[in-house]
């Protein structure tokens, strides 16, 4: 296996668009590479700085959930920040354990998530000293690192390990003015989606050790149960490719992308009525993201990503009800920049006049208030209903349901579904917004437990 025996089996016009070698890459694991998998695997983990690297194939959702598995049982707490992705989620369904949501701080200027502050984590573990570790997400999509170091120092000070979903940060670590990476704060388990912006294949990522507190034997066993048994080996070989790209190029590939990006920041802020932020306004911010303010021109971030892919081939990241983020990589050309300055120029002139509808942006609807007790995998299990979403306010969810990107769950399965909720997923979907998770993708109607 494979069954197109190193391409001599494949469709020859799908050969012709892609060409062969690809094919004579995509191996099993066989015998002989499993030595060479784990050498590069130690060379990550020299990379990075960690203890111990494994290579995932099936992205950081699976790092995710095996960073659950590695360190909670059914029925064990855990102190998760509420701004997580909805991996973790699906990862308590499989573990049982018990989430306890921490709040995260928030910046109306910007309509921005800061993520879950020193103060806030301290109160916690004080309030819940049985949690068996906290999870939290840095950076954020926005790019938004927080203290992490700070909350290393408390929770280990409290004797718990911290994990860290940092998908969005696989590039920080080699270049000083960027924000330093979870490992470099001393996180205990941290996964990386390296296809993100360090440059290897989609789907691709890594998760790593550091420290005693958790033991390797018990990341392997939840690997096992969570890693394909077939991994793609075109996949692993990207990983290590970008790895050596990173240790040996790091550093001057980095500060070309940061370049790119605080050229584009300094030439859009130029811009009559345009409005980004940068590391002086949020200082953790790793300035290779890039957000722009639409609600200042009277748009939503969903209309202008259409007319700007649409009209002139310039896609954002992520779009949101107020905003446009831009990822920035040492992919990226400096025309890239002139066509991202000229198409939101464009967008002002010909989008930006209308009257603005009021937007929502406070995205801080304090859904630890709205716990309901039961875990996500009770709710999972259990039998539920379908109403309507009208008449769902009170009752408890038997969904996730997440604006997408950025995957995170306006309402997680197993909390009280509120009025500030539905209004907010009604606009996400009034304005152009995809809602993921919904089993009605028109939301008319919802799963509640019964």
């Amino acid at each position: 296996m494979p069954g197109h025996k190193r391409g001599q089996g494949i469709d020859r016009e799908f050969m012709s668009i892609i060409g062969e070698n690809i094919f004579r890459l995509d191996l099993p694991e066989l015998p002989d590479l499993a030595e060479s998998i784990a050498e590069a695997e130690a060379l990550a983990a020299d990379a990075y700085g960690s203890d111990r690297a494994w290579f995932l194939t099936n992205g950081s959702t699976c790092g995710v959930q095996a960073m659950l598995l590695a360190t909670c049982r059914q029925g064990d707490k855990i102190l998760i920040g509420r701004n997580c992705h909805k991996a973790t989620i699906a990862g308590l369904v499989i573990n049982g354990a018990t989430p306890v949501y921490l709040p995260t701080d928030y910046l109306p200027e910007f309509d921005l998530d800061l993520g879950v502050s020193p103060t806030t984590l301290e109160l916690f573990l004080n309030l819940h000293s049985d949690a068996k570790a906290v999870m939290l997400v840095s950076p954020n999509y926005f790019g938004v690192c927080g203290e992490l170091q700070k909350m290393v120092t408390i929770a280990h000070s409290f004797n718990v390990p911290l994990l860290v979903d940092a998908a969005h940060g696989a590039h920080l670590g080699f270049l000083p003015e960027l924000p330093n990476s979870a490992l470099q704060t001393g996180a205990d388990l941290v996964v990386q989606s390296t296809h993100k912006v360090a440059g290897s294949l989609t789907q691709s990522s890594i998760l790593h050790l550091q420290g005693d507190r958790i033991a390797a034997e018990q990341v392997d066993s939840a690997l096992q149960i969570l890693r394909s048994s077939s991994p793609s080996l075109l996949l692993m070989i990207s990983l290590d490719v970008a790895r050596r790209q990173l240790a040996v190029n790091g550093k001057e590939l980095l500060a070309y992308t940061l370049g790119l990006a605080k050229s584009a920041r300094s030439q859009l802020n130029q811009i009559s009525n345009l409005r980004t932020f940068s590391q002086i306004e949020v200082p953790t911010l790793d300035d290779t993201r890039l957000t722009v303010m639409t609600n200042c021109v009277g748009i939503t971030g969903f209309e202008a990503d259409e007319y700007l892919h649409s009209q002139l081939d310039v896609m954002a990241e992520m779009p949101t009800r107020s905003q446009l983020v831009f990822s920035f990589s040492f992919g990226n050309t400096q025309d890239d920049i002139c066509r991202l300055v000229d198409g939101l120029q464009r967008l002002i002139k010909e989008k930006g006049k209308r009257k603005e509808e009021k937007l929502i942006t406070n995205y801080e609807l304090r859904i630890t208030n709205y716990q309901s007790g039961l875990t996500p995998r009770e709710v999972y299990f259990g039998k539920c209903d379908r109403i309507s979403i009208d008449n769902a306010i009170g009752r408890i969810s038997a969904e996730s349901l997440c604006p997408y990107p950025p995957g995170i769950p306006l309402v997680c399965i197993g909390e009280e579904i509120t009025f500030e909720v539905v209004e907010m997923l009604q606009a996400i979907l009034r304005s152009g917004g995809v809602i993921n998770g919904a089993s009605d993708d028109s939301l008319k109607t919802i799963l509640v437990v019964q």
